[in-house]
């Protein structure tokens, strides 16, 4: 609870008290509160631990303007949701706030236990919702590598010395979703920290890392690998470098390329 002033801040607490009292949280039993004054403190404290929820009043002492407290504290607190806490009514901050990312703006000369507690819960669940739909976005639901729209944009942030390795699996039909999974398991304990690992399409993944390690690693792939090929791409077209990013992400690399196969 980021809250400047002592009366507010009491009004709060006895509202979590009674909500906590009257089992208005639900699935839940009791709340935890961790009360500070200034912008500065509630920073360090999303720094060096995780909460469930972050009450903000933007009126601070130590913060220039309103936005200023939501911008900085949105910017450390990750995953966290945020709830406004408004001194007053303000459609047109409010909406601002919402666009920006705030989960919910609670009017304290309004506040009720029941409305407050809801306000909460939602805001968490909404929270959860949204981090659990951007993971789905990056990381592949059956294999756990990068999606291959995320290796892109993984990608196009590397220097011109990486190289890239596809990997297609030898299988099909009814045995290819097991066998991805392991081999997905094996690209990673092959490379470990060294390279990063996408899936490209439905049988093939895709390796970043650089070319001599790309080459050491492929003896050690099980004979489940049809195909193991290496694109270096050592230099990118001259002029092209800053639409790479968004180039990539279509799927072409605007790379001169040399190609080396692998077989068995």
């Amino acid at each position: 609870m980021v809250e400047d002033s002592v009366e507010d801040e009491q009004l709060l607490c006895e509202a979590l008290l009674e909500i906590e009292e009257n089992r208005q949280w639900c699935n839940w039993r009791t709340s935890s509160i961790v009360p500070v004054d200034r912008l500065a403190e509630a920073l360090e404290c999303l720094r060096s631990d995780s909460f469930d929820a972050v009450l903000l009043n933007l009126s601070l002492p130590d913060s220039p303007t309103l936005l200023n407290s939501f911008f900085q504290v949105n910017a450390c607190a990750g995953a966290t949701p945020i709830l406004i806490l408004a001194d007053e009514p303000d459609e047109t901050l409010a909406n601002r706030l919402l666009r920006e990312g705030a989960q919910d703006v609670v009017v304290k000369s309004e506040l009720e236990c029941a409305p407050f507690a809801r306000a909460i819960r939602f805001a968490i669940e909404r929270q959860r919702r949204a981090s659990a739909a951007q993971a789905s976005a990056i990381v592949d639901p059956l294999t756990g590598v990068l999606t291959r729209a995320a290796f892109l944009k993984v990608a196009a942030c590397y220097g011109p010395l990486e190289s890239l390795a596809l990997v297609e699996v030898a299988a099909d039909g009814e045995t290819l979703d097991p066998i991805l999974i392991e081999m997905a398991d094996e690209l990673r304990n092959v490379f470990k920290k060294t390279a990063i690992v996408g899936r490209w399409d439905s049988c093939r993944f895709c390796v970043l890392a650089g070319e001599s390690a790309l080459r050491r690693a492929a003896p050690q792939l099980s004979t489940r690998v049809r195909q193991f090929s290496i694109t270096s791409i050592e230099e990118v077209l001259p002029g092209e470098e800053a639409t790479l990013g968004d180039q990539v992400l279509s799927g072409q690399f605007p790379l001169r390329s040399k190609t080396a196969m692998l077989a068995d």
